[in-house]
């Protein structure tokens, strides 16, 4: 079961309201939270004051019980999810998905950038939207088990983020060279073992999926079956890793089982 907080943006109180009373009880293994916003003192529209756009990041420690949160986007509250968004960019821990009704896709992408999730227009397929708060709960559950932070969905033609270039931004794993070497070495000898006779595409994976097997091998063995410790020196994840692994029936334990044997070897040898 997933717990969704619904955020009544600025002109969308009423309308989300009704919207989280008709779906509810369609939306399976998914509950609807509404999650108001503290009025900002002024004058404001037909629902009262309207919350100031750092309402959001004043939130943001509280949205963390949720799997997810829905805000609601049209063109009258652009302007106000824009610059929530980029006031609470960093303090937000817990994905958003963007309801767009009537948006264009500049705007969208723009909202992407910084820092929105995903997005599904109106009116929304309810089975879509359970699979799309489930995907991003799943992502969050997966990146906290990891230690690093997610990153929210790219989509054709949104601008790359900015690189953090800060002191405490963790470096990127860099691949170790003796590895691809020998990876490498492998290519060329399968690619000698390809034919004319074979299709483009038949030799192409013949020498892919050698590669593959051998970059495994190789990782694997040079961090000791340590599956975490190769696939963050390989810059994959520990998912992608494993599926190689899975895809050439490789096994991490003759790995494990060969390193223990060489440390207790030196460990004799030292005696």
């Amino acid at each position: 079961m997933l717990d969704c907080g619904v955020l009544l943006a600025p002109g969308h109180e009423r309308s989300m309201a009704a919207w989280i009373d008709s779906h509810q009880a369609r939306l399976a293994r998914v509950r609807l939270h509404p999650v108001p916003f503290a009025p900002h003192p002024g004058p404001g529209g037909a629902d009262g004051p309207a919350a100031a756009p750092e309402a959001l990041a004043r939130l943001a420690v509280a949205l963390r019980r949720y799997d997810g949160c829905i805000l609601p986007v049209a063109p009258s509250s652009l302007a106000w999810t824009r610059m929530a968004l980029q006031q609470a960019r960093s303090a937000l821990g817990t994905p958003i998905l963007l309801l767009i009704h009537d948006v264009k896709a500049p705007a969208i992408l723009d909202l992407l950038t910084l820092g929105a999730a995903d997005f599904i227009a109106q009116p929304a397929c309810l089975e879509s939207l359970r699979v799309r708060l489930y995907r991003l709960a799943t992502a969050r559950g997966a990146a906290a088990a990891d230690g690093v932070q997610e990153r929210p969905a790219r989509y054709l033609g949104a601008p790359a983020p900015a690189a953090d270039t800060g002191p405490s931004a963790p470096a990127r794993p860099r691949v170790s060279a003796e590895i691809v070497e020998q990876a490498l070495c492998s290519l060329r000898h399968q690619y000698r073992r390809t034919t004319a006779q074979e299709s483009f595409r038949a030799a192409k994976a013949q020498v892919v999926n050698g590669f593959e097997r051998e970059y495994i091998r190789h990782a694997l063995s040079r961090h000791g079956g340590n599956v975490a410790q190769a696939a963050r020196a390989c810059a994959k994840h520990r998912r992608a890793f494993w599926a190689l692994m899975r895809k050439h029936d490789i096994k991490a334990a003759p790995y494990r089982d060969a390193a223990l044997a060489q440390a207790e070897g030196r460990a004799g040898a030292g005696e």
